[in-house]
């Protein structure tokens, strides 16, 4: 077996790769038991990470550069926050790996390299969510990660749909 078809590579995302970034969406919904969760589809991803000024989101893909299929086998999906306490900040919306491809450090890969592009644009913090049973939370606290739930006591809000709209035409 050829060893380069082994070697992952982290790259950041064209606009053509959100087909494979798509279908890893449904399948991280599948995995947080949420499949009816993805609204979107990879024309959405593609007019908002590569046609809109500025794009919505940046990503980065993990892919195997020298196999012919299912070259794409993760993502990390990332855009720009800001912190009224200490400025820049990026927030983390997603990472995902294929489960075919967990246990191999691509995970850790994209996440480093989201963090670097979080130092790099001069931010002071990277932020992100896990669900309360997903295992990857004792990756991400062996990173130096807090749990901000635990340790500040912050709880995390979401305003949609009905209540979103009303909250919007109110003066």
């Amino acid at each position: 077996m050829d060893g380069t078809k082994n070697i992952v590579v982290i790259r950041p995302a064209k606009k053509d790769d959100m087909v494979a970034v798509s279908a890893l969406i449904q399948e991280l919904a599948d995995f947080e038991k949420m499949p009816n969760g993805p609204k979107i589809n990879a024309k959405v991803l593609q007019q908002d990470g590569f046609e809109s000024t500025p794009p919505a989101f940046k990503c980065l893909v993990a892919e195997y550069p020298n196999r012919e299929q299912n070259a794409i086998v993760g993502y990390a999906l990332y855009f720009p926050t800001y912190s009224t306490w200490e400025g820049r900040a990026m927030m983390l919306e997603d990472l995902y790996v294929a489960s075919s491809e967990r246990r191999r450090g691509i995970g850790a890969k994209l996440f480093n390299s989201v963090a670097k592009e979080a130092t790099g644009s001069g931010c002071s913090r990277l932020e992100f969510h896990v669900l309360e049973w997903n295992n990857a939370r004792a990756f991400y606290e062996g990173k130096g990660a807090v749990n901000l739930t635990s340790a500040e006591r912050w709880c995390y809000y979401r305003l949609t749909g009905d209540a979103l709209e009303n909250a919007a035409n109110c003066e």
